[in-house]
């Protein structure tokens, strides 16, 4: 197809009178010729243009026609033939500006130092956008430090790693995983976030989400209000308020949780966070591979957690895991079943270390976790901690998920172990409390796992003045 066949096809098709014969060849000459999609796209940013002028808004600037014919009258014949041509010069023009305007990126980022990302497009119109620049279809892999999102709506969001994001829309982010803070203004009501186990959808407002692997969802509203539909089970939906928390339950419904602004940031930081802690961790298809790992001498060792949300059947019990004895099998030991702790996702521990013997807290130099099982899938480990410093509030300081045992079905068995430690020699100072949060396990009977052993170890921090 020539040019001059192509663009009258292309005109009868915005003019709507293109004949069935006229459509199946143009679409068969756009999808073979680069050149014929080009001249597509060129053809729709006009007939849009026009469309919108129609609507009052001059994204052309041509000068209207009753001004033109004005002139006609006040002029010689040559000078209103020089005007004719002079508009038609200026339509041209303007034609090609219209023809060249790349249109407004639907999203742009800007990183933290430190950050690794990488982007990927897959734009409908077949055009890579260039720079740090995100249209419908892109997709950004965070696996080290924060983006900063700036949405043509004026949505924006700080997204902190690891995380995996696609723009669906200009109006619909996907967060396939990540921690990630928005704020809405009123014009870009309807903003929506969709995840693996929600979709929210916002009503103006500011709020958090993190989605991880093996965790359930969570929503933090700090203004406004927010609706979220669970995408499990019963798909319960609920309008949730500033001030309020949800986490998305499998079952299909929303559960409370407390809402926690400190999960989230609001700005990119200014310079990179480099991480020492060192992590550790080991896996066995033998059960007891790690029983004599338990210790009956660390900081935990004889305390008695406040513990919420746990299993308690069986004999099973958060308590037996700081007692140092691994626990044996499935009804081993007469009158204690499980000998160890039976997690349901969202099932917290919170130790009291207290001040310690010179009043400043305790110094963590190391913290190790035992999960294992003989079926069921429970053998694997998932959990966050948290640390609270003397007179301060809790912050994270490792979230596990560890799940190598990916042949253990609900007749297979096997153990893990996790170990945390720091390159300085310190994972925490200055610490008064800890607390865990158990995770979702993949593939185990409801989602949890056996945690037999918890061992912290550490002392007490030390006045660097001497006082």
């Amino acid at each position: 197809m020539n040019r001059r066949t192509l663009e009258a096809h292309l005109q009868s098709l915005f003019e709507g009178c293109l004949d069935r014969e006229g459509m199946l060849a143009l679409q068969h000459e756009l999808r073979s010729s680069p050149e014929a999609r080009d001249a597509y796209s060129d053809y729709l940013h006009l007939h849009n243009a026009l469309q919108l002028r129609a609507e009052g808004i001059d994204m052309l600037h041509v000068v209207p026609m009753d001004r033109i014919v004005e002139r006609r009258h006040r002029r010689s014949l040559r000078d209103a033939g020089l005007s004719a041509a002079a508009v038609l010069a200026l339509a041209a023009l303007v034609m090609a500006l219209v023809i060249a305007r790349t249109p407004p990126a639907a999203l742009t980022f800007a990183s933290s130092p430190g950050t690794v990302l990488a982007v990927s497009h897959l734009p409908e119109d077949g055009k890579i956008p260039k720079g740090q620049v995100l249209q419908p279809g892109s997709r950004l892999q965070l696996s080290r430090g924060t983006v900063e999102l700036e949405f043509a709506s004026g949505v924006r969001g700080i997204v902190r790693a690891p995380a995996d994001l696609t723009l669906q829309r200009e109006d619909l982010l996907q967060l396939a995983n990540g921690t990630a803070w928005f704020e809405v203004p009123a014009k870009a009501i309807g903003f929506q976030v969709s995840t693996p186990d929600l979709i929210l959808t916002d009503l103006g407002t500011e709020f958090g989400v993190i989605s991880e692997d093996n965790f359930l969802d969570e929503v933090h509203v700090f203004k406004g209000k927010v609706e979220l539909l669970n995408l499990s089970g019963l798909k319960e939906k609920e309008t949730v308020v500033a001030g309020h928390a949800r986490f998305a339950e499998s079952a299909g419904r929303w559960k409370k949780i407390p809402l926690r602004r400190d999960l989230f940031l609001s700005g990119l930081p200014d310079k990179e966070t480099r991480l020492s802690l060192v992590t550790v961790e080991e896996f066995s298809g033998n059960q007891f591979a790690y029983a004599s790992d338990a210790s009956g001498s660390d900081l935990l060792h004889g305390l008695v957690p406040k513990a919420a949300g746990w299993k308690l059947e069986n004999d099973a019990s958060p308590l037996e895991l700081t007692d140092g004895i691994h626990g044996a099998g499935f009804q081993e030991v007469p009158g204690d079943m499980v000998q160890g702790a039976w997690t349901q996702v969202g099932a917290t521990l919170e130790y009291d270390l207290g001040a310690g013997a010179n009043g400043l807290g305790y110094d963590l130099t190391s913290i190790r976790s035992i999960a294992d099982w003989n079926s069921a899938g429970f053998g694997n480990q998932a959990w966050t901690l948290e640390v609270r410093p003397v007179g301060g509030s809790y912050r994270i300081l490792h979230t596990a998920n560890y799940h190598p045992l990916i042949e253990q079905s609900l007749s297979g068995g096997g153990a893990t172990k996790v170990t945390l430690s720091d390159e300085s020699g310190v994972l925490a100072a200055g610490i008064e409390a800890i607390r865990f949060t158990a995770g979702h396990v993949a593939n185990s009977v409801d989602n949890a796992f056996v945690w037999r052993e918890l061992d912290v170890f550490g002392h007490p921090t030390v006045d660097p003045g001497g006082r």
